[in-house]
């Protein structure tokens, strides 16, 4: 049961971590002239940029996160080790932006660890 849980929310956790990243990407887009303003006083094009690597992060993590969801399901071990780093880290390097995914991705990790028997070694 607790696999099949672990997954569910590694992959739902991936996803929303993805989403998140899309988030990012249309704001840098829409500031840098693609379309209309979103800010009265929009950040200089520098901070943009910025915008748009903290994007590409979150990406990665999400992307990190549905793999250890898909891992997870035959070597629990790795699965669990992707699905918590990915939550751990994005909290450290994303924080408000990695709130939901973080969550369902560390406990989709602490999932696959308590079925893995609980030993990284």
């Amino acid at each position: 049961m607790s696999k099949e849980a672990a997954t569910i929310l590694g992959t739902v956790g991936g996803f929303f971590g993805v989403a998140a990243s899309a988030c990012l990407f249309l704001f840098a887009a829409f500031n840098l002239g693609f379309g209309s303003r979103i800010l009265e006083y929009p950040p200089a094009p520098m901070e943009v940029f910025i915008i748009l690597g903290i994007g590409l992060i979150a990406l990665a993590l999400g992307m990190i996160g549905i793999a250890g969801s898909v891992v997870a399901r035959t070597d629990k071990k790795k699965g669990a080790k992707l699905m918590l780093a990915s939550g751990i880290f994005g909290f450290f390097l994303l924080f408000a932006l990695w709130i939901i995914p973080g969550i369902l991705l560390t406990a989709g990790g602490i999932l696959a660890m308590k079925d893995a028997g609980g030993d990284f070694s």
